[in-house]
């Protein structure tokens, strides 16, 4: 199977992802991750915000790495985050149909319609523009990655992880220096791993990830 993760944001495979990630790798699977958004940390159009795009680049292929995933596996468009009227919907579109024309994945991860991020929903419509059903292809499942906040519709896929599984995505999502969050925050490691419980405990498992199937063929 070739999985294709869209991610918002460097940083949104390992903490939404991380989970399927290798499990799909474990089952023999390939996976490429295409991220959209780079942050600008303030530094916008300064020495200091080259600076900050490669640290966070190379915070990206640690990640991956932990994951699993190779450097070759893995590019950020880098557009700018926050301005999704900025981008529009053409901006992203034809680089996402690029991706999918030249990967052919089985398999694309996008992020859910209900995020109260306006990148991750401004890039669920554009990705659903480019999976439509005339332009598929070979892609047979599509899911929606839960959102951390925001409201979450009931999931209809869960990806089941050990304990071994969750400390090595907890490891990926440490590998982004600049963008680790502490209690309360739902991206703080304490509340990804309690919230694998909680979705563990909707399928019977210890730790899951959830996801609501949305499009593709049966």
């Amino acid at each position: 199977m070739k999985t294709l993760i869209i991610a918002p944001h460097m940083d949104d495979e390992a903490i939404s992802c991380g989970g399927l990630i290798l499990r799909r790798g474990e089952m023999g699977g390939r996976v490429r991750v295409l991220a959209i958004h780079g942050r600008n940390y303030g530094f916008v159009g300064t020495v200091e915000q080259r600076r900050s795009d490669e640290a966070e680049r190379d915070d990206f292929f640690a990640a991956l790495g932990a994951l699993g995933i190779s450097r070759n596996s893995g590019h950020c468009l880098m557009v700018r985050e926050g301005a999704p009227a900025e981008a529009g919907f053409y901006g992203l579109l034809g680089p996402i149909e690029s991706e999918l024309k030249s990967y052919q994945p089985d398999e694309v991860v996008i992020p859910s319609a209900d995020d109260l991020n306006q990148d991750h929903r401004h890039l669920n419509h554009v990705a659903k523009i480019a999976l439509r059903p005339i332009a598929i292809g070979p892609v047979t499942k599509v899911l929606e990655f839960c959102a951390l906040d925001g409201r979450v519709r009931a999931p209809n896929h869960f990806v089941t992880l050990t304990r071994s599984e969750l400390d090595t995505k907890l490891r990926a999502i440490n590998c982004y220096r600049r963008e680790r969050r502490h209690l309360p925050s739902p991206r703080a490691p304490e509340n990804v791993e309690a919230q694998a419980r909680v979705w563990g405990a909707a399928c019977g498992q210890e730790f899951a990830e959830a996801y609501v199937q949305t499009l593709g063929k049966e």
